[in-house]
């Protein structure tokens, strides 16, 4: 019977057997039958059998940083050992924006893999991450996902018929958040995961968005909210991502929380910090550097333009429009207080299309102009805010159809919203002088356009020849986008510049998505990109930084959080530049711009200061900016510099316990403690590149192909191999299929299978980071890990059991020494409730072996020194592993059956002892969460039933504009009182569940073989 079929139900039918037999000795009468094993082979078999043990009785020994193909920094292991602390891993990484969050989560995905504490996994990620989260899961970690999106489900109908469930056809899927609420998706899901599925994860990137809405007083929940909400209860881990948790309401804050760990939080009921220490990790990259982590320093610098005619377009245009809407707010002032906030929306949208261009002005002043004919109705408002704050990206398929089409219709039907509802404030003698002047200018360029190609000129292309840097330019919208990429390739039109630039906006389909991100981040000797114009659809998440350290921002965002993510796209983890450059223009004669100016300053603060306060200000000062406009530019700038909000910016710092003396003191010490745990694991079960070359190089021998004939140069001393896909070996069984994950992208979805193969060639492989001078990843290089598929394919020889069974289970390997030594090796695997795999090790005996006399007397094992000094040896010997001589190996080999037996009786007496051990450990471990979760649940049962008593807030019945509010504090009390029946039952039944889990059920002692050193002078 095998083991790598754990869980599952076998039924054998002994009759029906050919030749069975019942083993009783676990194998050890088969040592050394038909001769001895190469040891090279032995030597690849034992190390893979090593690297594959895992244990859940060492809740501090890491494994997942040395099976996968990352840097191996101690400060993003911290999730890792939370993660390992938890009984259910429920977790929030609220690392700053590109502290690397998502090597994090993997880490914690990997282990729990290993571990066998997880099944089945969901990424939920933003529509334009989830190629990134795919390409990266597979490369970084070997792990490979579905995506689920239209096509795969219109696929996996058409296979398998229209009623096949697309969640049961594998168990890793990765699905965007605009699909989350859609039922055609989602149905499927639930139904196979029940009301609650054990060793089911799911990742939740960009985690805020679940967050509720934020009220005036009370947060409300979003169909996003109850969507998220009615999924996540069903797994039993969750793994939530977000560096803007906390937006100062603490019912919001605790109904994220809620979510994520039911049984630890309650929305509606207060978090208190020390509830936060055990589920939640939270870093600034300040405080990273702070404790000498890399991270590039960021320089932001504002692109002054003085020196305007009084008659300039952007200046004239701006007094009129503050001359527009002073009237507005004067006529409004007639109106109900919520018609009144209304209709000055139109104002806001329209200030802050003219501060990005006149081109986007101009174009939405034509169809705010055309609403001003239509009558205020139902609907409007909703469109008309959209005109502020922005709406959603389109949904990942209608990319696919026509994005930019979809683009342009939402923000038209916005633009025509807000002149609906501001028709009765308006002036149109106003309006059309603004549209006779826009008109005129707007496909003109600027001094922007005239700063900016002077710039590239300098800095990107002296002389006439562009270099290798490169340029990121952000702007908020599609109109100001199209104006700038036109203007700027003429303004460089002698330069050539048409394969120079390129765009990335929210109607980019999914594909270029990734083709863009890939030539951007390439080496700028392959690829001619050189200036990548975005919208704000690339601000969260993308990764621009392996090549670029410059950023222009043509127009800022009114909030302060979407332009600290806009910087983070340069400005994160594995920047190789030690500075980075973020600028952006300002305006000296245009009063507005004081306040863009103080927006910017308020940003840094926030980033280098406030930590989680962050998040709470930022929405302040945008919700402020976006209900009246910069009306008051001096004394607005004044109050942006000033604090704001002490009582919300005070909630979100308690409730996260982040004041900075606080936060730094207890990453100190985590650091240190990771450092000395990250060195402990990497002596127990950490993999040395070069043997992981070794063993590669010995599996793809016996394939029948030499890794040394695939040598392709080296990269700062790193070797780098290439595949020939074209081998015969290669051919058939899987392989091809296999090989396409090395090649250098993606095949496009209309693009030939044949044809991809042929053109797109596969990337080079390593088996260390191959960096090159300035510490930058080698275009086209892979580096190869334990969890890789092509590594796992190879590898997987040495663990099957037709392998096994074909080993002699002896070999016999010159070694450092004088006297002849033995080693007798098992592998010890304990199993809990359903064949949970709980303790992997392996178990050795030694002693010393002397040929004359061999028959008198049987050989005694080492004391534990000796036995330290012959396994160093052994380690050394099977780095170059060499046979003796061939009369000295069948001298020997006649002998091992007798050795084998010799020894086995301390050997099963060493496994017994540590079976004792782990399984004590095992035990106390159970023992611990099963307490940790009683304590947790009775806790919250006594604070629920004690909100529960306290009187509800009368204002929010009271107050007519605040009845969404009060009818969602009602919510949240009725769910208490269900809550607090969950409670009673769990406090009940979840600790015995986690303490039963932890019970040894079975165990067993598997023959690994028998080891000699000889002597080289013997």
């Amino acid at each position: 019977m095998d083991d790598d079929a754990q869980g599952e139900t076998v039924e054998l039918l002994w009759e029906a057997e050919l030749d069975g037999a019942i083993l009783t000795d676990e194998g050890w009468s088969v040592v050394s039958k038909v001769g001895t094993d190469d040891p090279a082979v032995f030597s690849a078999y034992l190390r893979t059998l090593r690297w594959n043990t895992a244990t859940a009785a060492d809740r501090d020994l890491f494994q997942a940083p040395f099976r996968a193909g990352i840097h191996q920094d101690a400060y993003q292991l911290l999730p890792l050992r939370k993660a390992l602390r938890l009984p259910r891993v429920n977790l929030l990484i609220a690392d700053d924006v590109g502290a690397g969050k998502t090597v994090e989560a993997g880490l914690v995905l990997r282990e729990m893999l290993l571990r066998r504490r997880v099944n089945f996994v969901l990424v939920a990620a933003p529509a334009g991450m989830v190629r990134q989260w795919q390409d990266e899961l597979e490369a970084k970690f070997g792990l490979s996902f579905v995506l689920v999106d239209r096509e795969y489900l219109t696929t996996l109908r058409r296979e398998r018929g229209y009623t096949a469930n697309p969640w049961s056809s594998g168990s890793r899927f990765i699905i965007s958040h605009s699909l989350m609420v859609d039922e055609t998706y989602i149905g499927g899901l639930r139904d196979l995961l029940g009301d609650f599925r054990a060793q089911a994860l799911l990742i939740l990137d960009e985690a805020h968005h679940a967050a509720p809405a934020s009220g005036s007083r009370y947060a409300i929940d979003s169909q996003f909210t109850r969507a998220v909400r009615g999924l996540a209860s069903r797994f039993e881990h969750r793994l939530f991502l977000s560096a803007t948790p906390h937006n100062g309401h603490s019912n919001s804050f605790s109904s994220l929380l809620e979510i994520l760990d039911p049984q630890r939080f309650t929305r509606g009921v207060p978090v208190r910090p020390g509830e936060l220490n055990a589920v939640m990790v939270r870093r600034l990259k300040s405080d990273l550097r702070h404790f000498g982590e890399k991270f590039p320093e960021r320089v932001v610098e504002p692109i002054v333009l003085d020196g305007l005619r009084d008659d300039a377009p952007e200046l004239v245009l701006s007094r009129k429009l503050a001359e527009y809407g002073e009237i507005i707010r004067s006529r409004a002032t007639s109106l109900p207080a919520r018609q009144a906030g209304n209709a000055k929306l139109g104002f806001v949208g329209l200030q802050q299309r003219l501060l990005s261009s006149i081109a986007a002005f101009g174009r939405t002043l034509e169809v705010h102009r055309k609403g001003l004919d239509r009558a205020d109705g139902p609907g409007l408002e909703g469109a008309a805010e959209t005109f502020v704050h922005g709406g959603p990206e389109p949904e990942d398929e209608s990319i696919e159809e026509d994005g930019g089409k979809l683009i342009q219709d939402d923000e038209d039907a916005a633009a025509e919203a807000a002149g609906a509802i501001s028709a009765a404030v308006s002036d149109l003698a106003i309006m059309n002088e603004m549209l006779e002047i826009a008109r005129k200018h707007a496909q003109r360029p600027d001094g922007r356009i005239a700063w900016l190609a002077d710039w590239v000129r300098t800095n990107m292309a002296p002389g006439g020849r562009w270099n290798e840097r490169r340029l990121v330019v952000f702007t908020e919208y599609e109109d100001t986008r199209r104006w700038l990429e036109k203007r700027l390739a003429e303004a460089l039109d002698d330069l050539q510049a048409d394969d120079r630039i390129a765009s990335f906006t929210g109607a980019t389909p999914l594909i270029r998505r990734e083709e863009l991100k890939r030539r951007f981040n390439a080496d700028p000797v392959q690829d001619p990109l050189r200036i990548l114009i975005c919208t704000d659809a690339a601000r969260e998440g993308i990764n621009l930084q392996m090549r670029c350290h410059d950023l222009i921002h043509m127009d800022l965002p009114w909030n302060p959080a979407r332009l600290e993510q806009r910087n983070g796209r340069i400005d994160r983890k594995l920047q190789p530049s030690p500075k980075v450059w973020c600028r952006y223009f300002v305006y000296a004669q245009r009063e507005e711009d004081i306040v863009l100016q103080a927006l910017v300053r308020k940003t840094e603060l926030i980033r280098t200061q406030l930590g989680s306060a962050g998040k709470v200000i930022s929405h302040r000062l945008s919700d402020r900016l976006e209900r009246e406009g910069i009306t008051r530019p001096k004394t607005q700038a004044r109050e942006i510099d000033e604090k704001v909000d002490d009582d919300l910016e005070n909630t979100a710092v308690a409730e996260m316990g982040d004041e900075t003396s606080v936060r730094r003191a207890r990453q100190a010490k985590d650091i240190d403690d990771l450092r000395e745990t990250l060195e402990r694991s990497r002596e127990k079960v950490g993999v040395d590149p070069d043997e992981l070359r070794s063993v590669f190089q010995t599996a793809l021998a016996r394939a029948g192909m030499s890794l040394d004939s695939a040598r392709a140069g080296e990269i700062s001393g790193t070797p780098l191999f290439r595949l020939d896909a074209g081998d015969p070996i290669f051919s058939s069984g899987g392989w091809p299929e296999l090989l396409d994950d090395l090649r250098i992208r993606r095949r496009k979805r209309s693009e030939k299978l044949k044809d991809w193969r042929s053109e797109v060639p596969l990337r080079s492989i390593s088996f260390r980071p191959a960096l090159t001078e300035d510490k930058v990843d080698a275009e086209g290089v892979l580096q190869l890990h334990l969890e890789h598929r092509l590594v796992r394919r190879l590898l997987s020889r040495f663990l099957s059991k037709g392998f096994a069974s074909g080993l002699s289970r002896a070999c016999v390997v010159v070694g450092p020494g004088a006297q002849p030594r033995v080693i007798l090796l098992g592998r010890l695997a304990l199993y809990g409730p359903g064949a949970a795999r709980l303790h992997e090790e392996i178990i050795l005996v030694t002693a010393a072996w002397t040929e004359a006399g061999r028959g008198a007397k049987p050989i005694n094992p080492f004391g534990t020194l000796r036995e330290e000094a012959t396994l160093d040896q052994l380690d050394h010997a099977f780095r170059n592993p060499r046979s003796p001589a061939d009369n000295v190996v069948e001298r020997i080999r006649q002998w091992a059956t007798r050795d084998a037996a010799d020894l086995e009786p301390e050997l099963q007496r060493r496994a017994e002892a540590q079976k004792a051990a782990a399984t004590k450990q095992l035990l106390a471990v159970g023992e611990g969460e099963a307490k940790s979760l009683r304590r947790l649940l009775e806790d919250q049962h006594r604070r629920v039933a004690r909100a529960d008593a306290e009187p509800d807030d009368e204002q929010l019945s009271l107050l007519p504009e605040l009845q969404a509010e009060a009818e969602q504090r009602r919510r949240d009390r009725r769910h208490w009182k269900t809550k607090l029946e969950r409670l009673t039952t769990e406090i009940d039944q979840e600790p015995e569940r986690v303490r039963r889990a932890y019970s040894v059920v079975a165990d067993r002692l598997e023959t690994i073989g028998l080891v000699y050193l000889w002597p080289e002078t013997n």
